[in-house]
């Protein structure tokens, strides 16, 4: 009799368990469409919390993270040479390179995290990643466009320098 109440406890703990881990899914799932209609309606900081929220109760909800990370990327403002902009670029390539700790064929993190490094003139990670994305998707023309643009302007920059030694005037 000892043995079969255990086993019935046992059983109504795992049950009570499995209803809780569920609930937070739905919580999470909940969240997360909420933190999409806040991000539809450009009140990202908003989209960001209900976003966080939703990663915290089911972290492997990958819509939750990517959503996320491109709503701190749509915080920041290219150019704009601020601690707070640099850190919603920092969060949002965080967010990003969780997703592809999970998914590394995530295309659209790949991008995600190319994108924010050339924002931020950092040439060669750009570049490293936009590789990367032609070799997740070789059939995509802006992936090749972007590491056609890095080697243009890292030339450029190379030959104005080298046209400024030589004391010739600058070509706009």
């Amino acid at each position: 009799m000892n043995r079969i109440v255990r086993v019935l406890a046992g059983l109504s703990l795992a049950l009570i368990l499995l209803a809780a881990a569920g609930c937070t899914k739905l919580q999470a799932r909940d969240h997360l469409n909420k933190g999409v209609q806040s991000y539809k309606n450009a009140r990202y900081e908003e989209a960001i919390e209900h976003f966080k929220t939703a990663v915290s109760l089911d972290p492997g909800l990958l819509n939750a993270r990517i959503y996320l990370a491109t709503a701190y990327a749509q915080q920041y403002v290219p150019g704009a040479e601020t601690p707070e902009n640099k850190r919603y670029a920092d969060q949002a390539i965080e967010e990003y390179k969780k997703v592809l700790a999970v998914d590394p064929g995530n295309v659209n993190s790949v991008k995600g995290i190319a994108y924010l490094y050339l924002q931020e003139k950092r040439f060669d990670d750009a570049k490293q990643y936009y590789n990367k994305a032609v070799q997740i998707d070789p059939n995509d023309p802006e992936s090749y466009y972007s590491v056609a643009f890095i080697d243009w302007t890292e030339a450029y920059k190379f030959r104005q320098e080298e046209r400024n030694k030589l004391g010739m005037r600058a070509i706009d």
